[in-house]
């Protein structure tokens, strides 16, 4: 007898602890803001935000260029109006290229985006500790429990199996009885 060994499913936050955490930057610390924001909103793994230049961006049209993703592949993500405004508003014409950069002027390392994340998860009070990662598998829940398809949220995400992508389908029990109660059946 075999036994079956279960995947472990994601750890990602709720919708409110998300509102949160994109909320506590203060409004001034807009280069914090859009860290936060663009893992979300835009499902980027950490090297990929780090490595995003002002180039890789289509103000326009709207969207922005994963060059060179996990695994080579290159992935074309569209980006929200507010995300964008923020990203426009965030562009200096003397950077170095990269679209943000660290106080010194420099490249953010993943690290320094780890304890931007750590340091907001702590001030946005969310019990468990984050990382960067945590974000991209809450853009992934909150795309999928939207509705969104499942093929579309694999190409934003560049996942090149869509067997990857559908870990994401499998709900923990809190979810189940959460949706439960949020969708009452008629009496």
């Amino acid at each position: 007898m075999g036994c079956r060994m279960s995947k472990k499913l994601p750890k990602y936050l709720k919708e409110r602890e998300v509102r949160r955490l994109l909320n506590a930057p203060e409004r001034e610390k807009l280069r914090d803001r859009l860290i936060l924001r663009m893992l979300y909103r835009c499902g980027l793994r950490v090297s990929e935000l780090t490595s995003l230049r002002i180039e890789d961006i289509e103000f326009e049209e709207g969207t922005l260029m994963v060059r060179r993703g996990k695994g080579g592949r290159d992935r074309l993500i569209p980006v929200d109006h507010q995300t964008m405004d923020m990203i426009e508003y965030f562009v200096d014409d003397e950077t170095n290229g990269f679209l943000i950069l660290s106080e010194r002027n420099e490249q953010l390392s993943t690290r320094q985006v780890e304890r931007i994340v750590e340091q907001y998860g702590r001030l946005a009070n969310i019990e468990q500790p984050i990382h960067p990662h945590m974000l991209r598998h809450s853009f992934a829940v909150h795309c999928l429990k939207s509705g969104m398809n499942l093929r579309t949220v694999q190409k934003m995400l560049g996942h090149s199996s869509l067997t990857t992508t559908q870990i994401y389908l499998d709900i923990t029990g809190d979810d189940i009885k959460q949706d439960y109660f949020d969708h009452p059946l008629p009496v």
